[in-house]
């Protein structure tokens, strides 16, 4: 199993490839053709890819997905929590942590093309019957549907639970940090302690990345359960 990030204009998508491959987040609109190169440079095809999954229903993570879907039409997976965003192609209420965030914020209030989900799931979805040997779970924070993969070559998918450095991981990428938007303060630390307990050795993030477990550790010490 390896996974291959995928750089796109303000964040990442990646391909995990195992015995089958799958896809998770398709960036902003207009990137589905960067992503067709990524497919291409990994050595697969798109008859390859089982399964699209979303981390959450924000632009940024699933503006290409209608687009994409036509082009190799894979299935899409998101969790029921934020498969409103996917159907209305929008991104619901973000609430801006900082300044900063403030006016990242204005970026996210465009729609991008809706689409509706062929998969819906509450908490937890086995990723064997796609290929992959992983899971995904819930760890909701950053909104109210975020998920996250656990990958059996012990390294994680988090999504923007947290995210890499500064100015969308441009500054310090592997530095752990808060995502510039949290719906629920306290369900992102939970999320974190859950993805900590699992001891991920390498966390793919959606903004900057990726992150060494014990950055993240040492990092978010103070909100770690003891």
């Amino acid at each position: 199993m390896h996974v291959i990030q995928i750089p796109l204009r303000f964040s990442n998508a990646y391909l995990v490839i195992d015995q089958q491959a799958i896809l998770v987040d398709t960036g902003s609109p207009n990137e589905s053709d960067t992503i067709m190169r990524a497919i291409t440079n990994a050595g697969i095809t798109p008859n390859d890819i089982s399964l699209l999954v979303h981390t959450h229903g924000h632009i940024d993570h699933a503006g290409s997905t209608a687009e994409l879907r036509r082009r190799i039409g894979i299935p899409t997976a998101i969790h029921h929590a934020d498969a409103p965003n996917l159907l209305s192609g929008t991104n619901g209420i973000v609430k801006p942590r900082n300044l900063e965030a403030r006016l990242v914020a204005a970026m996210l209030v465009k729609p991008f093309e809706a689409v509706k989900a062929d998969i819906v799931f509450t908490e937890e979805l086995s990723l064997h019957a796609y290929g992959i040997n992983g899971q995904i779970i819930f760890t909701p924070g950053h909104t109210k549907g975020s998920i996250s993969l656990l990958l059996g070559n012990g390294e994680a998918i988090v999504g923007d639970v947290m995210m890499g450095g500064w100015l969308g991981g441009t500054i310090r990428p592997h530095q752990p940090n808060y995502h510039y938007f949290v719906d629920d303060w306290a369900d992102v630390h939970h999320s974190i302690n859950r993805l900590l307990t699992h001891a991920p050795t390498r966390w793919y993030v959606g903004h900057g990345g990726p992150l060494a477990y014990a950055q993240v550790a040492r990092h978010f010490v103070d909100i770690i359960d003891k």
